[in-house]
């Protein structure tokens, strides 16, 4: 995990961008950088967890220089009492990634505990923790949480989202009532978002075969030998296939799925164009695009 972030990092992390960020530094002195040697700023994961408030309370109204005046504790309460809504997820959202930043399981836990006792498992999976998973994604990109942080926030939601899931019943795939084939590539470990897209789609009523991660192709194969049974296929591509051999692998892929579309995302997938069977493959740019997508263009 960093130990200090870069002005663009934060621009990334809050939704703050540098020049404002610039600004209100010199105006209301709310974050005090270190400077480097080279005089470039840099921020600790306190600075971090204060913007993650002050961008909450901005967007939700609040003039900055009312905002500046505040202590943390002032901060860290305003955006509890936000959170205490049911609907605010912004505020839900930045708690979480504070909570994951500290490590702190009963304040993670809490807020989701709360969050499904007020809106239930439905919103609070669709629309919390789809955003929160979002941000997760920024926070590893931007390398500001580490991979024990990572683990630690997925495995707690994961535990949820397993529970949720037990509740919902299960649907065959076949000719009548065709579902989705629904796993990670081999060698791609990263689970939640996947996760998260199971639930989504089982919630919706749809039959779902969930193979998980890191699934060799071979194993999948066998499953097209009667292609009618599937709606579609889902896939997040993180860290496999790569870049470089994604041509290959889709490639390999296409010609079993014979038609059967496939729905993907993962870190560079937008920036991916395949030069086979375009129009079979389908690129979200995020999680939540994904399930959103999954929403329009398939379930009815």
């Amino acid at each position: 995990m960093k130990t200090s972030y870069s002005i663009k990092d934060l621009e990334h992390l809050t939704g703050i961008k540098a020049h404002t960020l610039r600004i209100w530094e010199q105006r209301y002195s709310i974050i005090l950088p270190k400077r480097s040697k080279t005089n470039i700023r840099r921020y600790s994961d306190d600075d971090l967890k204060k913007l993650l408030n002050i961008s909450v309370l901005v967007n939700k109204g609040w003039r900055i220089s009312k905002v500046a005046k505040l202590t943390g504790e002032a901060m860290n309460d305003c955006v509890q009492d936000l959170a205490m809504t049911a609907s605010h997820f912004p505020s839900q959202i930045s708690r979480l990634i504070r909570a994951t930043i500290d490590l702190d399981e009963p304040l993670f836990t809490g807020i989701l505990d709360d969050s499904i006792k007020k809106i239930g498992e439905k919103e609070t999976f669709s629309k919390l923790v789809g955003g929160f998973i979002y941000q997760l994604g920024v926070l590893w990109q931007t390398d500001a949480i580490g991979v024990a942080h990572e683990h630690f926030s997925s495995n707690l939601i994961k535990q949820k989202i397993y529970s949720a899931l037990d509740r919902l019943p299960a649907k065959i795939a076949s000719k009548s009532n065709p579902g989705f084939i629904v796993y990670l590539p081999e060698r791609e470990m990263h689970e939640i978002g996947l996760l998260y897209i199971h639930f989504i789609l089982k919630m919706q009523g749809e039959a779902v075969v969930y193979l998980g991660q890191s699934v060799p192709l071979d194993f999948i194969k066998p499953l097209f030998r009667d292609k009618k049974k599937w709606k579609g296929v889902v896939s997040i591509w993180t860290t496999s296939p790569d870049h470089d051999n994604r041509d290959l692998y889709w490639r390999e892929l296409s010609n079993e799925l014979d038609g059967t579309p496939l729905f993907v995302t993962g870190i560079g997938t937008h920036d991916w164009a395949p030069r086979i069977n375009v129009s079979q493959i389908h690129i979200s740019e995020d999680v939540r695009s994904l399930s959103k997508d999954l929403q329009s263009k398939i379930i009815c």
